[in-house]
């Protein structure tokens, strides 16, 4: 990887922390206001689309952030390169089956 990835990569971080420490806060500020949450209460905050869409957003970036981090640390226990690049594949591939089924689940399942 080029140093300019690596500096890319750290940005990416940074920005899904913030995005999963927004989005906590948000949460934290609703369960402080509102109390204990009734199943009718949350239903009816989940069929706000921009909460919808700003859990999706904090899901992504929650799956993100951790394979950012699991592709860092792969490399530091698997030495052999053909069983790193199979982890490698199957964490892309985790994180991206675990975005679509977080957008089944927000937007599709009733």
């Amino acid at each position: 990887m080029s140093g300019q990835s690596f500096t890319q990569e750290w940005w990416l971080q940074r920005i899904s922390a913030t995005v999963i420490g927004l989005y906590a806060l948000l949460v934290i500020a609703l369960l402080i206001i509102n109390g204990t949450p009734t199943f009718a209460q949350w239903q009816a905050l989940f069929n706000n689309t921009a909460f919808k869409a700003f859990t999706l957003l904090a899901l992504i970036a929650t799956f993100y952030h951790g394979l950012i981090g699991v592709l860092h640390v792969w490399p530091d226990y698997v030495k052999n390169a053909l069983v790193r690049s199979a982890l490698n594949a199957y964490s892309w591939l985790a994180a991206a089956a675990y975005s679509l089924w977080a957008v089944y689940i927000l937007f599709f399942l009733k």
